[in-house]
């Protein structure tokens, strides 16, 4: 490497990107001053690993963050290269940190320009590593850190020494810069939740395949990552069409052709950056497919939970006429607050009419352990029970409403008692 002194000052400043609070409290970035630290590295790369894990979770994806970070990183990695080399010479030698026994790939010193198959042990061996970050005891993140940039080192190495043995042609426009891989490999854990009823009765439940919900979490995490790839890609395009845009405009004594190459050249990448753009976009849209399936399989199952809990209440021998107020909605919640002013009594008649819903005195009719019960309830707990339990339907206008009118208060209470009527039997 030739001595470049302006590249890297000892003062320079690398700002990092402003992070949300979450990341924060995994690390939080400072500006660093000079030479980058071993700490201030590993610091990094906990922080885009933590915000790999967090992209997977809807709605906290950030393409432009991912970005910002990785450049971050770059700019830390070329401070610790340049401070180790000022010259790249045919018999430089470099040695990789020392991996645990558990990693299966055996890294070597790697001397001259690094080929193709040293470069990609370096990468099976970081992929290896990550497995483990799970695990605090078998991962240790400077171990992490100091193989991301043994694998930035010999990266730039091969680079520069390719660079030194061109000619350079003053008829053309330089080509566009080669960018370095900085691959970052996630490993996910499927999180499980167990639900339990403490009443005798064991009702079955739906199965649902966990093969099939697995397959749609790797197909959406393998769409985000290739999104994330495309986005890093045309970033880099732009900034490097933004170059060439100045080059062009500098008013330089050239040939023509070499303008002419210039264009071309520029075409050629916004033509590119188009293509990305569709890429992404299209990837973008295909992501939300996987998901969409995954809540409309856990909104099944949360109705087959409520179900399950209304059939306990149901058969449960030692229920009394407050039972009404053990039935859950579908978020889990039981509507105490609703009813403290419900009068629930027996009734008394013998025999329970034919329809849910007595009209003449507004009275809510259904049985509870064999006891015929009826219920009043206010014209004002009305519209919030139904919003409660979800089955207002097209009744309310907006979620203020409280009044009903006429067949409105007439369909609300139908709805009301077919409901209870559904959960503890009539």
């Amino acid at each position: 490497m030739m001595d470049h002194p302006g590249w890297y000052p000892p003062g320079q400043v690398c700002y990092p990107p402003e992070l949300p609070s979450y990341l924060k409290n995994v690390h939080d970035l400072k500006p660093i001053v000079g030479v980058p630290s071993g700490d201030e590295l590993v610091g990094i790369h906990s922080v885009i690993q933590a915000a790999v894990r967090a992209s997977s979770i809807p709605g906290m994806h950030d393409a432009g963050l991912f970005t910002q970070l990785g450049d971050h990183l770059f700019s830390a990695q070329m401070g610790t290269c340049v401070s180790q080399q000022v010259h790249i010479v045919a018999d430089a030698t470099y040695t990789p940190p020392t991996l645990p026994a558990h990693v299966s790939t055996k890294l070597e010193p790697v001397s001259c320009a690094p080929t193709d198959e040293q470069v990609t042990k370096v990468h099976e061996a970081i992929r290896s590593y990550q497995k483990f970050s799970e695990i605090p005891s078998m991962f240790e993140p400077r171990v992490h850190a100091d193989l991301s940039q043994h694998l930035f080192d010999i990266q730039m190495a091969r680079y520069m020494i390719q660079e030194s043995k061109r000619k350079p042609n003053m008829t053309q426009a330089p080509g566009p810069a080669r960018t370095f891989e900085r691959a970052i490999d996630t490993t996910e854990e499927p999180v499980a939740h167990d639900a339990s009823n403490n009443a005798g009765a064991r009702p079955e439940s739906p199965q649902i395949s966990t093969v099939e919900i697995r397959d749609i979490l790797e197909r959406s995490n393998a769409i985000a990552e290739r999104a994330n790839e495309l986005s890093e890609r045309s970033n880099q395009l732009i900034e490097r069409s933004n170059q060439l845009a100045e080059q062009s405009n500098r008013p330089v004594e050239k040939p023509d052709q070499s303008k002419d190459v210039v264009a071309l050249r520029f075409n050629e990448l916004l033509t590119k950056l188009v293509r990305f753009f569709d890429q992404s976009n299209q990837l973008a849209k295909e992501a939300k497919k996987p998901m969409e399936e995954l809540g409309d399989i856990f909104k099944t199952i949360n109705k087959v939970l409520v179900r399950i809990q209304h059939s306990i209440i149901r058969n449960n021998e030692g229920n009394t006429k407050d039972a009404t107020r053990c039935l859950i909605n579908e978020k889990g919640d039981m509507p105490v607050g609703l009813l403290w002013d419900v009068s629930v009594r027996q009734n008394n008649s013998g025999s329970m009419r034919s329809q849910y819903y007595d009209t003449g005195n507004g009275m809510y009719r259904f049985s509870v352990n064999g006891q015929n019960l009826s219920a009043t309830v206010p014209d004002s707990r009305l519209s919030g029970l139904l919003r409660f339990y979800g089955i207002e339907g097209d009744l309310l206008a907006n979620n203020n409403q409280t009044n009903l009118k006429g067949h409105e208060r007439e369909e609300a209470r139908k709805k009301m008692n077919e409901y209870w009527s559904s959960a503890l039997g009539l």
